[in-house]
């Protein structure tokens, strides 16, 4: 009887190293899958992008054609990006025409072309507009310098130049 009561002792305690290990496993599992996952795309340089410059809008009345802010946005991992260009104009005008060309080391690489209606801007005693363009493909980590050049119905023309740098898709 001592030898079959050591058995199940035995036993019983085999069983519990078994349970044991069994959790320690589930947990060593469970925390490597919960753990905060690491990005594998490479952190950016501070130097490498240069963020666009933005002109706050005048804030006083608006006494014509105007440009007031030039952007881009990039197309996600490609090497495309779309322009855009927001003013201000006469309440008078109802559209404006945006002419975009994009140069770099004084060579024209791209142009396009958008239009816009007038929205009413009360406060201002005019009305302002938003030109974007269509995707351009341009060159990413060089100067890239964007004139715009702007006419409304009235026929009556403004420019304004920006140079970005854009980043890498």
């Amino acid at each position: 009887m001592d030898e079959q009561q050591e058995n199940a002792q035995a036993t019983g305690s085999l069983t519990y190293y078994f349970i044991g290990a069994v959790v320690l496993v589930l947990i060593a599992g469970g925390v490597y899958f919960l753990r905060p996952k690491s990005s594998n795309a490479p952190a950016p340089k501070g130097n490498e992008v240069m963020a666009p410059v933005e002109v706050s809008p005048t804030p006083g009345p608006i006494t014509g054609l105007a440009c007031e802010r030039q952007w881009y946005n990039p197309v996600i991992g490609f090497s495309k990006y779309f322009l855009g260009v927001e003013g201000s104009d006469l309440a008078t005008s109802k559209k404006v025409t945006c002419n975009f060309s994009v140069s770099v080391a004084g060579k024209v690489v791209a142009t396009a072309s958008a239009q816009s209606s007038l929205a009413p801007a009360l406060v201002r005693g005019g009305a302002t507009y938003r030109c974007d363009s269509a995707s351009l493909e341009l060159e990413a980590n060089v100067p890239t310098v964007v004139d715009v050049m702007l006419k409304n119905d009235s026929n009556q023309t403004a420019s304004c130049t920006q140079t970005f740098l854009l980043p890498q898709p």
